[in-house]
């Protein structure tokens, strides 16, 4: 089965040869995991720094204005390229590592992706931040949990909404912690993965629900600030 398997793929690439996601050009055989060539792959510049936020510290990987990382995320989130999670989160590993947070990890902190509304999952039909923890689940050999922090409320886009203040209204109470796990949070540190950090209305409105659970630390892990 995995013969034919890898038969399969090798005749794919013959026919379709596998393209950098940016630049359009033609991968090698060792650049396909990154879906992006090593140009551009190296051209993504990796955060050594973090901001000290009022209720959590965001962990900001890398910059969106870089064209390699906005069309990742767009491959990944809209175009359902689900492969993109594996480059996404080896930059959110480097992040990690050349700030030194992962060494402020203990071998209990527990990974909460930023969930979808129930509707916008069935419309989506998958949760970006939760593949991202998946993978970073499998890195770091954390738990991951996805049915701790719950959205109660469907909301506007964030990114229809041009206004900070009309974009924290539309956060405001759409998570909520499910009664039956609130112990699973209690005095950890949380990695609270999101794929892009924008005005941070949503990290802050799901970190000030988990701090009102008990959660000790939270460090707000996301691949890329815009802005």
């Amino acid at each position: 089965m995995r013969f034919i398997r890898n038969f399969i793929n090798f005749l794919l690439d013959m026919i379709f040869p596998p393209l950098c996601l940016n630049c359009r050009r033609y991968l090698e055989k060792n650049e396909k995991p990154d879906l992006l060539c090593s140009r551009c792959f190296s051209s993504i510049i990796v955060n050594r720094v973090v901001a000290e936020k009022s209720r959590f510290i965001l962990a900001a990987a890398t910059d969106y204005q870089n064209p390699a990382v906005r069309n990742l995320i767009h491959y990944f989130k809209y175009e359902e390229f689900l492969a993109a999670k594996v480059p996404l989160a080896k930059l959110m590993l480097r992040h990690l590592e050349k700030t030194g947070l992962i060494k402020q990890l203990f071998p209990d902190s527990l990974i909460v992706p930023v969930p979808l509304h129930k509707k916008k999952l069935r419309e989506r039909g998958f949760n970006q931040s939760e593949e991202l923890g998946k993978e970073l689940n499998r890195l770091l050999n954390l738990p991951m949990e996805t049915k701790i922090l719950i959205r109660v409320r469907h909301t506007e886009p964030q990114i229809n909404l041009k206004n900070k203040s009309d974009r924290e209204k539309n956060v405001a109470g759409a998570f909520n912690v499910n009664p039956k796990e609130a112990v699973k949070i209690k005095n950890r540190l949380i990695i609270l993965i999101d794929d892009v950090y924008t005005s941070g209305a949503t990290i802050r409105e799901a970190a000030r629900t988990l701090r009102k659970y008990g959660a000790k630390k939270i460090i707000a892990l996301v691949v890329a600030k815009a802005g």
